[in-house]
């Protein structure tokens, strides 16, 4: 198995020939777009990843919606005070995550285009987004 290192260095041996060194690895073009893939795997692992905390985001938000909802039935005003607290907070760190998974996703687009020649279709859900601000958003 071929380390890691040796490929950075461009010191990997062929099997046929073991004194042999890939020549492919030490040009600076392949190191470039080697350069590229690994950051275009970096970048889609954190996209993921913030898709990722944007549901588990959204799921505290509703807990957080029912616990509000019913303290404003009983006229609960200390816990709905703190609850709406609570709700603001994780909606903005949401919409953090929100802009910070927008410009991974263009990161992706832009490498798959560069490296592959896709054309990768960015699609937000603005409207959903707004609505669901909108949603949580109360009369007191």
């Amino acid at each position: 198995m071929v380390s890691h290192s040796q490929i950075d260095t461009g010191r990997m041996n062929t099997r046929a020939n073991p004194n042999r060194t890939n020549r492919l690895l030490s040009r600076p073009g392949n190191r470039r777009h080697s350069e590229k893939r690994a950051s275009l795997l970096g970048a889609e692992r954190r996209f993921r990843r913030s898709c990722e905390q944007i549901v588990l985001l959204n799921q505290r938000i509703e807990e957080l919606q029912v616990r509000y909802d019913k303290a404003k039935q009983t006229s609960n005003r200390p816990f709905r005070y703190n609850l709406r607290l609570k709700l603001a907070v994780v909606e903005g760190l949401r919409n953090v995550y929100y802009d910070y998974a927008r410009v991974k996703a263009k990161m992706v687009a832009d490498l798959r285009q560069e490296l592959f020649g896709e054309i990768v279709r960015i699609v937000a859900d603005d409207d959903d987004y707004a609505a669901s601000d909108a949603s949580t958003e109360s009369n007191d």
